[in-house]
């Protein structure tokens, strides 16, 4: 009490001073000229000297309440107050004052300075991440200049609306409040003021991913703030046109951008921390996108100091997402996992429902990768009830997915199923191909566990060519970005040559660069391209062989299981036809091309002995070339002999797989063989064990960092061969989940291979104890040559 009660003496003698001080200094008496006097010099302060306004509006605030004076200078200095607060990151004061100003100025029927602090207190709600105080803030505003006419702050309050849409992923109406902020600016005349709206445009077409059209604003705002030298405008747009380079993958021009922002922020007059936080964040970002994770963090940790200083929950939460995705690829789980949940608090006080399921779903996939699969289905259970709410179905379905995955792993197989068929569907709706790739191939796995293997069939065929599309659609994206990238180097180019042109020996050469480098960049995109498209085709058409020969026999041992009688006559159809092909093929040849050969034959033996008589200086060419023709006709009638025969040599494996071995020797690995073919194996059988076993070492030679490789095959009883090594080895299930390790690719070749064949294909591999592949393939004889059994 008798501190309260010194406090206003205190206060009231503080006063009395400053009056007295007034009096003397202006030789006026009236409370109204020093209300005047301390309310100048609280604005004149703004925003150059906080400390200095917030004492001199607290005094003239005080001011008016000891002599109880009626002026609208009471609302404005609340509103002055607000502002002040704002900017000093005090956002419980600032909202305290900004709301003393609307009930003034709403009682006392001020509109002006009503729809001022509407827009200014919409402001600080969009900065604390209550969104929707914000817009209705702002719709207010916006209503209350168009009532009065004032075009100039009506456009400000539509831009900041479009502001707070964009937040909260409502773009029709973010584009809907740019538009017309922009259209008012216009109106105005004012080039400064229009450029911000520019700004704010481009904003909203980089989050669309239009990047060009977005660097198009940039520059036209750039070019604004450039001819009316303001530094900080400058600093923020070069933080943007580097935001977007680094969304294009332009790190290196990205990060010219960034330290330029960083430079003019530092030589600014009116230093802002605020914007050097988004610097650091495109900066770490960037480090992070180049394999630098330590200086990705460093930079990360600079802006959180920023945005906690500022009390900002909203940028807070971003950067702590940015962190822990940082630390999850380091393979530090824990450390990943403790800022996901840092950004998910952040995220609940935010109250932005959006990020907040997003980050729910990052934590169940993260407590998948642990292994505390029971907390990951608690996670992502309310992560789906979340996303049912909002609408998503995308996010629903790849939420749906994880969730499949965690069932799995504790083998709940049919609970995974549920899950699985509602993220394929989800994602069917959505057009997410690699989500509904990546669930079709989990259900295979799923129903191939619960021994259903019709299913499982049915879904890996749909995996199969979801892979092939999704692969077709990756390469033609990477010719277009190709395309794109050179007729924007073209372009650059060209404005290159227009700016040179201002100078005669400067221009030539600098017409010559442009040219030159456009050239070459021009022929080493078409070259890429050309030959991005040739290994499409190629790969393509391998895997359109490799599929037909699967679906020949696909799991020789189960496929009265799989498939029902009619399925089991079309596959033999089709290895008979085959058969007659090769066959009519054999008598195309003997009939057409060895009786062309036979008559040529005829017709040079007729002329023999006229050209040795009368021709005799010819008759040495004539004989030789005779021999090519009986040379010929022997090639054909070996060639006729085989197709029908449809069998080699027999040699040819065991030469083919020493040559290969000694290849990989060369390389400096230890090689560990025992070839013992003795049999005439058919060319098919040679052709499927060969490219086992070259599978095989391929995967060794490139993941299992082996030293030594062994390989034992023989053909005594039955065809059987193993292949092993001393590497690293891996986990198979993790192996089969993991959807672009293309050693998985491998071993489904190697297994379809033996299976096609009809024999057992059987690999063992843990992790840190290498892998061992056994294979049993039974023969039987046919005529002289060992085969396979073929399907009745």
């Amino acid at each position: 009490m008798m501190v309260g009660n010194l406090f206003r003496i205190c206060r009231s003698l503080l006063l009395v001073g400053i009056c007295c001080f007034f009096f003397h200094l202006e030789g006026r008496s009236q409370p109204v000229d020093i209300l005047e006097s301390l309310s100048g010099k609280a604005q004149e302060s703004y925003p150059a000297q906080l400390d200095s306004t917030l004492h001199y509006a607290t005094l003239a605030l005080a001011w008016v309440t000891e002599h109880q004076i009626h002026t609208p200078k009471e609302e404005y200095l609340n509103d002055l107050l607000g502002l002040t607060h704002r900017r000093l990151g005090n956002a419980g004061l600032a909202e305290r004052y900004f709301i003393q100003a609307i009930s003034l100025s709403e009682t006392r029927g001020n509109k002006q300075q009503l729809a001022n602090s509407y827009n200014r207190i919409g402001l600080l709600y969009r900065g604390i991440g209550r969104i929707e105080e914000a817009m209705d803030a702002y719709h207010k505003s916006i209503a209350l200049n168009k009532a009065i006419n004032n075009t100039r702050n009506e456009a400000k309050s539509w831009l900041n609306l479009g502001n707070a849409y964009r937040a909260i992923g409502n773009n029709d109406s973010a584009l809907y409040s740019y538009e017309n902020s922009i259209q008012l600016r216009s109106k105005t005349g004012d080039v400064k003021f229009l450029s911000s709206a520019l700004l704010n445009m481009g904003h909203w077409l980089r989050e669309q991913r239009e990047f060009d059209q977005a660097l198009s604003y940039y520059k036209q705002y750039k070019d604004i703030n450039t001819v009316v030298r303001d530094t900080v405008a400058l600093a923020l747009v070069h933080s943007n046109i580097g935001g977007v380079y680094s969304n294009q993958a332009r790190f290196d021009s990205a990060l010219v951008h960034y330290f330029k922002s960083i430079e003019l922020i530092k030589s600014a007059d009116k230093n802002n921390p605020r914007r050097n936080a988004l610097n650091f964040v495109g900066i770490g970002i960037i480090y992070e996108a180049q394999g630098y994770p330590t200086k990705a963090i460093t930079y990360y940790n600079q802006s959180l100091a920023i945005y906690k200083a500022f009390n900002d929950p909203e940028k807070t939460s971003i950067v702590y997402q940015n962190m822990g995705k940082v630390y999850g690829d380091m393979g530090q789980l824990d450390s990943s996992l403790v800022y996901y949940q840092r950004a998910l608090a952040e995220a609940e006080h935010v109250g932005n429902l959006k990020r907040e399921a997003e980050l729910m779903k990052e934590l169940g996939m993260l407590y998948n990768k642990k292994g505390n699969y029971e907390k990951a289905i608690e996670i992502l259970q309310a992560t789906i009830s979340v996303n049912e709410s909002l609408g998503t179905p995308l996010e629903l379905g790849r939420t749906n997915y994880s969730l499949g995955v965690s069932f799995f792993r504790i083998k709940k197989y049919q609970q995974a199923i549920n899950y699985l068929k509602q993220s394929i569907q989800l994602a069917n709706k959505t057009q997410d191909l690699e989500w509904e790739e990546k669930g079709n191939r989990l259900l295979a796995l799923s129903y191939e566990q619960l021994e259903n293997y019709e299913y499982a069939f049915h879904h890996q065929q749909i995996y199969d060519a979801l892979k092939d599309s999704i692969m077709s659609q990756n390469r033609m994206r990477t010719i277009e970005e190709l395309i794109t990238k050179y007729e924007t180097e073209k372009i650059e180019a060209n404005n290159e040559l227009l700016v040179a042109q201002q100078g005669e020996n400067e221009a030539l050469i600098q017409q010559r660069n442009a040219e030159n480098r456009a050239l070459l960049f021009g022929l080493i995109a078409l070259t890429v391209s050309i030959l991005s498209f040739i290994t499409w085709v190629v790969y393509s058409n391998r895997k359109k062989n490799i599929i037909a020969v699967q679906k020949e026999s696909l799991f020789q041992n189960k496929i009265d299981a799989l498939l029902n009688q009619q399925q089991i006559e079309s596959v033999s159809a089709v290895l008979e036809g085959q058969e007659k092909e090769r066959k009519r093929l054999a008598a195309e040849l003997h009939d057409r091309l060895g009786s062309i050969l036979s008559l040529v034959k005829l017709y040079f033996s007729s002329m023999d002995e006229d050209i040795k008589q009368k021709q005799p200086d010819l008759y040495v060419s004539f004989t030789e070339g005779n021999q090519f023709l009986d040379d010929a006709f022997k090639e054909v009638r070996a060639l006729i002999k085989e197709m029908k025969e449809g069998t080699s040599s027999g040699a040819g494996l065991k030469n083919d797989l020493e040559l290969l071995l000694a290849k990989i020797t060369k390389l400096g690995i230890e090689i560990k063989s025992r070839i013992e073919l003795d049999k005439k194996l058919d060319t098919l059988v040679e052709l499927n064990v060969f490219r086992v076993i070259q599978e095989a070492l391929s995967n060794s030679l490139k993941y299992s960092k082996a030293e030594r490789i062994e390989l034992n095959i023989s053909d005594h009883d039955q065809l059987s061969m193993t292949i092993r090594d001393n590497g690293i080895g891996f986990d198979p299930i993790e192996l089969a989940l993991t959807q672009t390790k293309n050693t998985q690719y491998g071993v489904e070749n190697m297994e379809q291979r033996v299976k096609l064949m009809g024999g057992d294909f059987v690999l063992h591999t843990e992790k840190n104890a290498g892998v061992s592949i056994q294979v049993q393939i039974p023969l039987v004889k046919n005529d002289e040559v060992w085969g396979i059994t073929k399907l009745n």
